[in-house]
């Protein structure tokens, strides 16, 4: 199989894929990070979610964040992930219900992604949480098959589950939500 030396080739290639089909796209991709520059968009406030392209089969995000950022543990709505680690240290935690109670939720994995590493992530799983543990800023290129628009966090505070709606905070690198100071590379 052919290399993919773009982003531009990526998002060409990625409608005529299928979901078995997308773990093989990512170990394919030898995309330079000048590719992701107008996408890359950060937050002091929080990680960023900045959708490079979206169709009714596929998301593909590029998720911005800066040192020591994290997300909640979350679902991923019924569908199938890939996180890539394009720059940066990211740590997943992975997380199961004990005896099939939600408020008791344990850590059952942790794994630690360098840069070109690829994590896969479905709600069989259980679920995850990403943190940035690297020194500065990071950059991970997710995709999943089929969107999602809601997921399912934990609320470690309250020790439950609540729906939340997802939002981007670019799309195809114009930014979408004003409430939140962006900054470029």
């Amino acid at each position: 199989m052919k290399a993919i030396n773009s982003l531009k080739e990526l998002v060409e290639t990625l409608p005529h894929c299928s979901g078995k089909e997308y773990v093989e796209i990512a170990h394919r991709m030898q995309i330079p990070l000048e590719d992701f520059e107008p996408y890359a968009h950060w937050s002091k406030e929080t990680y960023t979610r900045n959708c490079i392209s979206r169709s009714k089969d596929y998301e593909l995000l590029l998720l911005c964040w800066e040192e020591g950022m994290d997300t909640p543990i979350h679902c991923h709505g019924g569908e199938e992930c890939w996180v890539y680690a394009l720059q940066g240290t990211i740590k997943e935690e992975r997380f199961d219900f004990s005896n099939d109670k939600e408020e008791e939720i344990e850590l059952v994995q942790k794994t630690t992604m360098q840069e070109d590493s690829i994590s896969y992530m479905n709600d069989n799983m259980g679920f995850h949480k990403l943190i940035n543990v690297g020194e500065g800023r990071a950059m991970t290129l997710h995709l999943y098959m089929n969107p999602i628009d809601r997921c399912r966090i934990f609320d470690e505070e309250q020790a439950k589950f609540e729906v939340k709606e997802l939002e981007y905070h670019t799309y195809k690198g114009e930014p979408v939500n004003d409430e939140i100071a962006l900054e470029t590379m």
